[in-house]
């Protein structure tokens, strides 16, 4: 069977080095598109991205069809480098429109139970204001002029895998981070990793959903390590521990463990959005400490002195719990490896 997001493998690509060069020389998107050997997709989004809005917006660039195939496109290519698509595109999470009102009612019929005339008892999945709100996570990442601008399969593989990286991460921490709150339920794991799962278990489980599981890489370690009977969990991208997907994510904080009911969590992603810098001053750290909040003297790079480019690829996507119980967190984890005898 045919691919249908073939046509677009190669779309994402094509704009970042299209842009780069718009950037560069000053020319306009449309006459670059005419002039280089891109894909016909690519060249449709250059010349329609005029005027009224622009790619680095991924609420407008979403408006383009062959902009939200090329998205989804990439997306999936991600694989399993973002537990929050790969969820999402494996249908564990539920899909749900964004800025729309999801709030559901579900009643289990059972025949003789409720008898004529008598009120039948439903359940409820509500949000904050019955609206699957939007947000933005932004991936940024600085490569050499050079590396961008190269037409070869090797620079365009190298750069497609740092674009997924950034893109997955941005994801998992922009994702996870609103699911996870204050008044998530929350365990200090022990030595005892039996007793430390059924607590997750006791919390998240209905017997009415979906249940997944996220861990940080470290906890995919000692996971992939427990070599009990309870699962073959890999210790990178999505597999299986319990009978139940398991999927590791470089945006969760170390030594933590997450299960979560699918079926209660409300999720999408709509579209991606490409911006272009050549004269950027950005500091070249994990954990940046020159912000708006609280402003400290720090060392710049200039993208322009050092012949750089930075690419910020935005993704609009949406998140949340329907119910306080759908998520349930375990940190501290540093179980020891099962030795079997």
């Amino acid at each position: 069977m045919q691919n249908p997001h073939a046509e677009y493998a190669g779309t994402l690509l094509a704009l970042v080095r299209a842009l780069a060069i718009a950037e560069k020389t000053g020319e306009t998107t449309s006459d670059i598109a005419d002039r280089l050997r891109i894909p016909a997709p690519a060249q449709r989004i250059l010349k329609a991205a005029v005027g009224a809005g622009t790619l680095a917006d991924p609420s407008w660039a979403g408006q383009l069809a062959d902009m939200q195939a090329a998205s989804s496109a990439f997306l999936q290519a991600l694989g399993g480098r973002s537990a929050f698509a790969s969820l999402l595109d494996q249908a564990v999470l539920t899909r749900a429109p964004i800025r729309s009102r999801v709030g559901a009612f579900s009643e289990g019929v059972i025949a003789d139970v409720t008898g004529d005339g008598e009120a039948r008892p439903v359940s409820r999945m509500t949000l904050n204001g019955d609206q699957l709100q939007p947000q933005q996570a932004d991936a940024i990442i600085v490569l050499s002029r050079e590396i961008i601008e190269n037409s070869s399969a090797a620079a365009q593989a190298f750069l497609s895998r740092q674009l997924r990286r950034a893109v997955a991460k941005a994801l998992d921490v922009g994702a996870l981070s609103t699911l996870i709150t204050s008044t998530t339920p929350s365990f200090a794991a022990t030595d005892n990793h039996a007793a430390d799962l059924k607590r997750l278990l006791d919390a998240v489980n209905s017997g009415e959903g979906r249940l997944c599981w996220i861990a940080s890489p470290d906890t995919a370690n000692s996971i992939a390590l427990l070599n009990d009977g309870r699962g073959s969990a890999s210790p990178e991208g999505v597999s299986e521990f319990l009978n139940l997907p398991f999927a590791v994510s470089a945006g969760v904080s170390p030594g933590t463990l997450i299960l979560l009911d699918g079926d209660r969590i409300l999720a999408d992603i709509e579209s991606l959005g490409i911006d272009i810098s050549r004269h950027a001053a950005l500091e070249m750290n994990d954990a940046p400490t020159n912000s708006a909040v609280t402003p400290t003297a720090t060392n710049l790079v200039s993208l322009w002195q050092t012949n750089a480019v930075a690419i910020k690829v935005s993704a609009l996507f949406g998140v949340a719990a329907g119910t306080p119980d759908a998520i349930a967190v375990l940190t501290g984890v540093e179980w020891p490896p099962v030795v079997s005898g």
